[in-house]
């Protein structure tokens, strides 16, 4: 069997599965959960785009070799994914807002911020705070200001409880008030 025949196949596969029982109903939950209602003129394309995604997921579900159980979760998640990032890029279109292509180099564009004053000020100051933090207090100033996490991801990365999360928070506040 040649490999177009085997993708084929599995392409098959994969419709088959979104329209065996009511696997569709994914595609509409997706769709619910992100207040698409069906009033929306761009529903029925959206629709499409979800139900070809439904398909890539399916695709990419066995070829990491999830079990069958997991499929719908695996497909649902990948296809809300998919629709926000589909929505985001049409908002950014409409509102004239350019996507950089691979030959843009970004960091060019970027002002250089070390050259000022207040670069410095607070270089030397994180310094200075970063001595007295300990290193979960680290951690969760390093999640929050550079990475810009919030309380729960910051949680769910560091696998602790908001609670612990809060009080790393309140320690790095209460050692730079110092």
């Amino acid at each position: 069997m040649t490999h177009d025949k085997k993708q084929i196949e599995l392409y098959q596969d994969a419709f088959n599965f979104l329209l065996d029982g009511d696997h569709e109903l994914v595609v509409y939950g997706v769709l619910k959960k992100l207040y698409i209602r069906r009033d929306n003129p761009y529903y029925d394309d959206l629709v499409q785009e979800g139900m070809v995604a439904f398909v890539e997921k399916y695709i990419q579900a066995i070829g990491l070799n999830k079990e069958p159980d997991s499929y719908l979760v695996f497909i649902y998640q990948g296809v809300y994914w998919y629709l926000l990032d589909y929505l985001r890029k049409e908002m950014r279109h409409r509102a004239g807002i350019e996507e950089p292509d691979d030959k843009t180099n970004l960091m060019e564009e970027l002002e250089d911020k070390k050259k000022s004053v207040g670069y410095y000020d607070t270089h030397i100051l994180s310094d200075e705070l970063m001595k007295q933090l300990t290193s979960d207090e680290t951690r969760y100033l390093t999640l929050a200001y550079d990475y810009g996490m919030n309380i729960s991801e910051i949680a769910r990365e560091c696998e602790a409880s908001r609670t612990t999360v809060y009080q790393w928070r309140r320690g790095v506040i209460k050692k730079f008030q110092k």
